[in-house]
Parts: structure tokens; C-alpha cells; sequence
């Protein structure tokens, strides 16, 4: 059998989406749909797909089976349950909403409709390095703390915190989320403001079975670096960086680190629209998802909350 997908979102996402589904002998990217025609007509090329401007008729069209979501995050859950109304297959780019009560209500039409055909985009519980840490948490005992470490590049912006956690911190939400198979109860909010609103976040986290987790967020100007750190009762887990070659020239020992999230999650990736393809052509979703979209997206409207109040709030 092949599964006839349908992409919308000619940005980045879509392209690496695009590039790992046409590696697949049982995938055809059918359609590639973007208001901008030239980006589409690009990411098109990759696969030999048709394009469209459309993105709602495509997903209300009998040419596709399933569909890519990569469109900005404003979007998805309108697209989302257009596809499920449509009884698509569906992978969305984190996050499934840009509000708690959007994502609800995608959740909402996707039990309507009778069963899981979500999956989101949470793409590090794919990546190696990732999986490592989750596999040696067994041996270490119960879980006290998870610190997570996300720095950006993205000197060039001036983003808002609501958009810091939605687009980038929710990664982090999901991944204690997923490594302690706990819930956030609380959080509390700091943020560090400059040049920009926001340089520097941590939110504190308390999880419903005595977990607590830190999760920073910084605007780095040397590259896009990623780290997570577990302590356990027995032991602790440090995730492992992908292996780079070590250069020594100039006097000096380097390593490269890397610019954007592409070059470091290229594997994860891959992995995830692997097992959403598997999940699709099984008829089931095998990835996170929708009920882990709504519980992460809970989880940064406290976050948001707690800036705003200054204190500690519930998920």
C-alpha cells in the first residue's frame, strides 16, 4: 500500500518533512500547499508533487490520505480538524494550538470522530541522544528532578514569552512530560528581558508524582544547543551530545555545535515521520499525541499566567 500524503507549509518544516517522506518506497507526496507559490512550487520539486494555494481544499480533496502540518502554528487546529472531519491521517507540527481551548476542541473532534488520528510534532522523544536518557532512567531509581536546557538562535527576533513557550520551551514541557510519565501540577515563571523581551527563561515545575523539573530557555549567539540532566535517587543521567568530529587547529580543540535545530534533530525527525508513516499505513498513531498537545499547552498558559501574576500557578 502507499500512503498519499498531502503537506501544507512550504517553510522549513515542510521541506525536511518533504525530504524524509520521498525517501520512503511507500509514501507519495501527492500536493504540496502554500500561499506562497514560489516556496511551494520549491518544496513541490523535491517529490514531483502538485501544488496549491489552498490548504482547506486539499485537505477536503479524495487525492490524499494523510497530511503534513507545517503551516504557522495560528493554523493548525483549524487545519487539523478539517483533516479530521475529513477522516485524514494527521501529523502536526507542534504545537496542535496556539490556545488551550483550541487544542480542546481539536481533541474534542478527534473523539467525535471515533478514534486517534493525531500525531504532533514532539520530535526529541525520536532523537538518539534522547532515548538514551530514557533508557538509562531505569537503573537510577525514582525520579527527584529534570533540568532542561534549551538555547536559541534567534538573535534576529524580538519574540514575546507567549511566543517563546508555545514555539520553543513546549519541547521542554513534553520531554519531562515524557521522561518522569508524570504530570506538571505548578509552575512558576522568571524572565529576563534586555535587549529583547525575552533573554533569559527558567520556569520551575512541580509534577504530580514529586518531580520537580527546570526548564531553560536562552537566546544564545553561539548555536543551538539542546541539554537535558535527570537526577534520581540512585544516580544521575546527562544527556549525551551528537557525535561531532573534534577538530584541533589555531591552537585549540573544536567541536561544531550548529546553528538551528535542523542540523541537530535531522535524525529525530526522520524517525518520527518514519513511525508516523508506520502509525498511518496501521491505522493508528503511534507518536504523541493530541492528549499530549492539550497536556503541554496547559502547561505553558500557567507558565504565562505565572509571569503575569508573579506566582506560582496550578496546570
Amino acid at each position: 500500500m502507499v500512503l498519499r500524503v498531502g503537506v501544507i507549509g512550504a517553510g522549513g518544516m515542510g521541506r525536511e518533512h518533504v525530504s524524509n517522506l520521498v525517501a520512503r518506497p511507500d509514501v507519495e507526496v501527492s500536493v504540496v500547499a502554500d500561499i506562497n507559490v514560489e516556496n511551494a512550487a520549491a518544496v513541490a520539486a523535491i517529490a514531483g508533487a502538485h501544488t496549491s494555494t489552498d490548504p482547506l481544499a486539499l485537505v477536503r480533496s479524495t487525492t490524499v490520505d494523510a497530511v503534513v502540518i507545517a503551516s504557522p502554528d495560528e493554523t493548525h487546529a483549524e487545519l487539523t480538524i478539517a483533516a479530521i472531519e475529513s477522516g485524514l491521517h494527521v501529523f502536526c507540527e507542534k504545537p496542535v494550538a496556539s490556545t488551550v481551548e483550541d487544542a480542546q476542541r481539536v481533541l474534542e473532534v478527534e473523539a467525535a470522530a471515533g478514534g486517534p488520528l493525531v500525531q504532533v510534532g514532539f520530535m526529541r522523544q525520536y532523537d538518539p541522544a534522547h532515548l538514551q536518557v530514557f533508557d538509562a532512567l531505569a537503573a537510577v531509581g525514582r525520579l527527584q528532578h529534570v533540568r532542561c536546557v534549551h538555547r536559541n538562535t534567534n538573535d534576529q527576533w524580538s519574540r514575546p514569552l507567549e511566543v517563546v513557550l508555545t514555539q520553543s520551551l513546549i519541547h521542554d514541557v513534553h520531554t519531562v512530560r515524557w521522561l518522569s510519565g508524570s504530570e506538571f501540577v505548578s509552575v512558576m515563571t522568571y524572565v529576563v528581558g534586555r535587549r529583547r523581551p525575552v533573554d533569559h527563561l527558567t520556569v520551575v515545575g512541580s509534577l504530580a508524582d514529586g518531580t520537580t523539573a527546570t526548564l531553560e530557555f536562552v537566546e544564545a549567539a553561539y548555536g543551538y544547543d539542546v541539554e537535558i540532566e535527570v537526577t534520581a535517587e540512585e544516580g544521575m543521567v546527562v544527556c549525551s551530545q551528537p557525535g561531532q568530529p573534534i577538530v584541533r587547529q589555531q591552537h585549540s580543540l573544536h567541536r561544531f555545535v550548529g546553528d538551528d535545530w535542523f542540523g541537530r534533530f535531522s535524525e529525530a525527525y526522520r524517525l518520527e515521520i518514519d513511525d508516523w508513516v508506520g502509525g498511518a499505513l496501521a491505522g493508528e498513531v503511534r507518536g504523541p499525541t493530541t492528549v499530549d498537545g492539550v497536556a503541554a499547552q496547559r502547561v505553558v498558559a500557567a507558565a504565562i499566567r505565572s509571569f503575569r501574576t508573579g506566582q506560582p500557578e496550578p496546570v
